[in-house]
């Protein structure tokens, strides 16, 4: 089924979703944008929509047109304008996160990062190059946390990686595209519907399990999965069965009120998950009725245990905001 039609049957569906499986307050505000997007342009240049770089696709900063801009306002050309339209697209913040990969990955235990390269479907605005490998902002948060978790847990074993809100798909083309792990990806649409292009195009076709051969299961087993990568909308998750390694959460847990988390931790917490990865905002995300704050994680996932947490080397995200990666492990 292309994505297209994808993307209206998961809509379709959504009338008919519970309450705790809707989009919540702060993603009915972009619910509109994103499907209006979609449905006018179509996929295949997502990562340029306005409405993706808002909520989805996450940029360092604007990039190449606002930074030459001003470099031409001020003057500057050749060299100097070079670094003035570098510090504008925060590249020297870029280059740190990669640096920070690069130097602190055990690069001898898996998962193994080392030879990531992000792909260019989706057509993203932006994409950075290091050390002949390409990167954005999503690829370097999620390079980060991994590193983090395995160094947290040296003796990580993961096989199923199980992910609530995971965007485009940027972890399930770390993990799925390079390892032997079985990615499952739980989300609302629209959102969904774009993983599910994506990872079909960095993937391949085949090797994405998808909404419409699923939608009519009672139970999705998870040991039945014959697939790298799936891609479930969220009223689908308390159908599935078996267990996860781990489970990874980046931000979207703040963009949702408490007793929504609280329901999708109960249902993780089910299902067996012996390492959790986590990023949240220390004060909060706005739009919410009432901020998921770090002490609602730790209350909400009570049969697991703080194992590490950082809000500097692994959580600083761009310049002016912090966010703090928490890995926690089954008690």
């Amino acid at each position: 089924m292309d994505a297209r039609t994808l993307l209206e049957l998961m809509l379709s569906d959504l009338d008919d979703a519970p309450e705790l499986y809707r989009p919540t307050d702060f993603w009915r505000t972009g619910l509109e944008k994103v499907v209006s997007d979609l449905r006018d342009r179509g996929f295949a240049e997502f990562r340029g929509h306005p409405s993706a770089q808002y909520f989805y696709a996450p940029q360092y900063a604007p990039v190449s047109r606002p930074a030459a801009a001003l470099a031409r306002v001020l003057g500057t050309a050749g060299e100097p304008g070079r670094l003035v339209r570098e510090r504008i697209d925060q590249v020297p913040v870029a280059r740190a996160h990669h640096a920070s990969v690069t130097a602190l990955d055990p690069a001898d235990r898996p998962p193994f990062l080392g030879g990531f390269s992000e792909s260019t479907a989706g057509a993203p605005a932006e994409q950075l190059v290091f050390a002949g490998r390409r990167f954005s902002r999503s690829s370097l948060n999620y390079l980060r946390g991994l590193v983090m978790l395995k160094r947290a847990v040296p003796d990580l074993d993961v096989t199923t990686v199980l992910e609530i809100g995971g965007g485009f798909g940027t972890l399930g083309e770390i993990l799925a595209g390079t390892e032997d792990v079985r990615y499952i990806d739980v989300d609302i649409p629209p959102v969904a519907a774009v993983a599910t292009h994506y990872l079909r195009e960095v993937l391949g076709e085949g090797r994405v399990l998808d909404y419409a051969a699923t939608r009519e299961q009672e139970k999705i087993a998870i040991d039945e999965i014959d697939r790298p990568a799936t891609v479930l909308c969220s009223w689908q998750l308390p159908r599935l069965t078996g267990t996860v390694d781990l489970f990874a959460n980046f931000i979207s847990f703040q963009e949702m009120e408490p007793e929504v988390v609280e329901n999708y931790a109960n249902l993780v917490t089910d299902l067996g998950a012996r390492w959790l990865l986590l990023r949240n905002s220390p004060t909060g995300k706005p739009g919410v009725r009432e901020p998921m704050l770090r002490h609602r994680y730790l209350e909400m996932f009570d049969r697991f245990e703080l194992v590490d947490s950082d809000a500097g080397l692994y959580g600083q995200d761009s310049e002016g905001t912090v966010s703090e990666v928490m890995v926690l492990a089954r008690r």
